[in-house]
């Protein structure tokens, strides 16, 4: 093994193995067998070694959503279920690398919200999305990083898996639209059924999705304008009223 990778792999066992997410240069030094020398030459500077951390952290994480990946459900929606599950385990197991991973100035892996969005893909193409799949994987990925956050911060507030699982249901209840009764098997987990009216929303949606992976007679211009209002249609609120407002006669 050659000196840079000694230190690489100090600094991550020393940070998997911290109190905190602070670990010195001369405690890396000591663990590597290298002088604080050898570690500038080959790093630069202790910001640029915690930044080769954070990667490999990333590395870790990925490795961990692929495997999850791999184990597709009938139900996309149970999918996103085990996705949400795997963000938080991660977490609670490697909680110095994962507040490295969402601290402020750190570019983020591209990778883990191309997975999320390859699944809500999924749930628009059958029809399961009430909001476009930019606004639900916005509301995942926030969701999900503030649940693990508080976590691993206030476990002794925020640590009961009841907490977890309940904001893991209310999210997708906000994204999500009713299955459509196709005889499609039922997802393992029950979702809340959305209020009324989101009808349009969900199939603005779907034909967003369809109009981003199928070929059309559209030219691009009519194509990107085409999605401009379906994504407009698919995220405006709900109103719980719509269905009182179109159909219904009044009483007198």
């Amino acid at each position: 093994m050659d000196a840079k990778t000694r230190i690489l792999e100090a600094a991550v066992d020393l940070l998997s193995r911290s109190a905190d997410p602070e670990i010195s240069t001369r405690e890396v030094c000591e663990a590597a067998g290298i002088t604080a020398p050898a570690l500038y030459h080959h790093f630069g500077d202790k910001e640029r070694l915690l930044s080769a951390v954070v990667d490999r952290g990333w590395a870790r994480f990925l490795e961990s959503k692929r495997a999850v990946a791999a184990r597709a459900h009938e139900d996309p929606l149970d999918d996103i279920r085990s996705g949400w599950d795997n963000h938080l385990a991660f977490a609670r197991e490697n909680p110095n690398f994962y507040r490295l991973m969402w601290s402020a100035g750190v570019v983020a892996s591209s990778a883990a919200p191309e997975m999320l969005i390859a699944v809500l893909e999924r749930c628009a193409q059958r029809g399961r999305l009430r909001v476009s799949i930019e606004t639900a994987a916005r509301m995942l990925m926030a969701a999900a990083s503030g649940a693990a956050l508080s976590i691993i911060s206030r476990p002794e507030l925020f640590a009961e898996d009841r907490f977890a699982t309940h904001l893991r249901e209310a999210v997708i209840a906000g994204i999500s639209a009713l299955a459509d009764a196709s005889g499609a098997k039922r997802s393992r987990v029950q979702t809340p059924s959305p209020p009324t009216g989101v009808a349009l929303s969900a199939a603005a949606a779907t034909l967003s999705s369809k109009l981003r992976t199928e070929p059309t007679s559209l030219t691009d211009t009519e194509r990107a304008l085409m999605q401009q209002w379906l994504t407009t249609l698919a995220d405006a609120p709900a109103r719980p009223d719509a269905d009182r407002s179109h159909g219904r006669k009044r009483k007198s």
